[in-house]
């Protein structure tokens, strides 16, 4: 039952039971995350459990009108071919997951138990009903409609303290504050699993907009703090204190929305990383075009194993993710291109970027040795960027670092070539 998707100014989205192709990445992305965690976390040896959590926060009707993005992807996918899988273009994230529950059954690897909320009452009789069309023999729950936060403690008592996997897409800033954050990363820390959260960074911006140091009548002044404090809750208590100076402070610089988003995503992930008992805290974007120098949303994931979780298997989704964004259709829609100096193009420019702030890192974090596999994990995590480049192009920055003479090897591998499994420290 998720929270009701609502925007700012109470109007839905126009695209509600239209799926988007930001959407569809995020249905993809969470498709190859599920299944990941599932097949990682469950099983019979001692670290894992025949039984899993699915939380879906703002779970909405289930299924789409119109949908793009799934279909295709799953029939070029060498993976899902050994499966005679039924994902289709209109699933939403709840029956994306109990099609995925009902796999791992046929399987008999683990219980994937699903629980949804939707506050909406009309939406969520319609999760109800899509639910049930495909949940047959499955473990799910659909919650009466509420808001999430009210639902959320009885959540937590029945997750049995099996590892959980949250998924909230709310839309906007409101639905979860920052407290209730908090309490999912201690269920987290204690029992494994991850949190997923949507951060609509122009919400973010839309709602500091309304923050000035002087109102003309109390009516606007009122107005106003209902949405300033809706930005307080999700940004944590007592953020206001830093939000606003830095919100003035960006009025009379250009792009003055774009900084105070770039800001607020990172100010919100250097909290809760500090405050919440998350081992680790990153972010993704989730862009409509590949040249977006402005996307609405980014992802932001808190997780209890995050080196493998978000340094390994996430990082190099999200980056695939990426790369389909350089699939360009022609003006006759029969052919699809992939655009591949762009791509290559991107990559050379992130490289550049980003080799000095490797360099940077290795210099503080560094000095021990540590293997370069794991190295290049520390830096995706240092970054917090995932998806910014595969594992395997860091891989080729840290070669030219060696070439450089800055980092050094304690041995090479048997053909004399530096390996994931060597040990590197940085030059000091």
């Amino acid at each position: 039952m998720s929270v009701k998707q609502l925007s700012l100014f109470s109007d839905e989205p126009e695209y509600f039971n239209r799926k988007r192709t930001w959407t569809a990445a995020k249905h993809r992305i969470m498709l190859r995350y599920i299944q990941t965690f599932c097949y990682t976390l469950g099983g019979s040896q001692g670290f894992q459990s025949k039984y899993l959590n699915y939380v879906d926060g703002f779970a909405g009707e289930g299924k789409y009108d119109e949908g793009i993005g799934i279909e295709n992807f799953v029939d070029k996918s060498e993976f899902w071919k050994r499966y005679k899988t039924d994902f289709l273009d209109t699933d939403g994230s709840p029956l994306i997951a109990l099609k995925l529950a009902k796999i791992f059954e046929l399987e008999e690897r683990v219980t994937l138990r699903c629980f949804f909320t939707e506050e909406d009452k009309e939406r969520n009789q319609k999760l109800n009903i899509n639910c049930s069309l495909i949940g047959e023999g499955l473990s799910y729950k659909i919650y009466d409609y509420q808001r999430f936060d009210k639902a959320l403690v009885q959540i937590m008592n029945e997750l049995k303290n099996y590892p959980t996997l949250f998924f909230l897409d709310a839309f906007g800033v409101q639905g979860v504050t920052f407290e209730q954050i908090c309490s999912i990363a201690d269920y987290v820390s204690k029992n494994k699993g991850e949190l997923f959260l949507l951060f609509h960074n122009r919400a973010v911006a839309r709602n500091a907009g309304f923050y000035k140091e002087n109102y003309k009548d109390s009516k606007k002044q009122k107005t106003a703090e209902t949405y300033t404090q809706h930005l307080t809750k999700l940004l944590g208590d007592k953020s206001d204190l830093e939000w606003k100076p830095k919100w003035l402070e960006y009025q009379q610089e250009e792009q003055k929305e774009q900084k105070f988003e770039r800001w607020a995503l990172e100010y919100f992930k250097d909290r809760l990383q500090k405050n919440s008992s998350f081992n680790g805290v990153a972010s993704f974007e989730i862009n409509e075009q590949y040249n977006d120098t402005r996307p609405q949303y980014h992802i932001v994931v808190g997780s209890n194993h995050p080196q493998k979780a978000l340094g390994v298997f996430l990082n190099d989704f999200v980056y695939q993710e990426n790369e389909l964004l350089f699939y360009q259709d022609d003006k006759s829609g029969k052919y699809h291109k992939f655009m591949s100096q762009e791509w290559e193009r991107q990559n050379n420019e992130r490289i550049s970027t980003i080799k000095p702030q490797i360099i940077d890192i290795l210099r503080s974090k560094n000095q021990d040795w540590m293997t370069l596999d794991n190295a290049i994990t520390l830096i995706i995590l240092e970054i917090g960027n995932i998806g910014y480049l595969n594992r395997k192009k860091y891989r080729e920055i840290f070669l030219k670092l060696y070439e450089e003479k800055i980092i050094e090897p304690k041995e090479l591998g048997a053909s004399g070539k530096l390996t994931l499994e060597n040990f590197i420290r940085v030059v000091k």
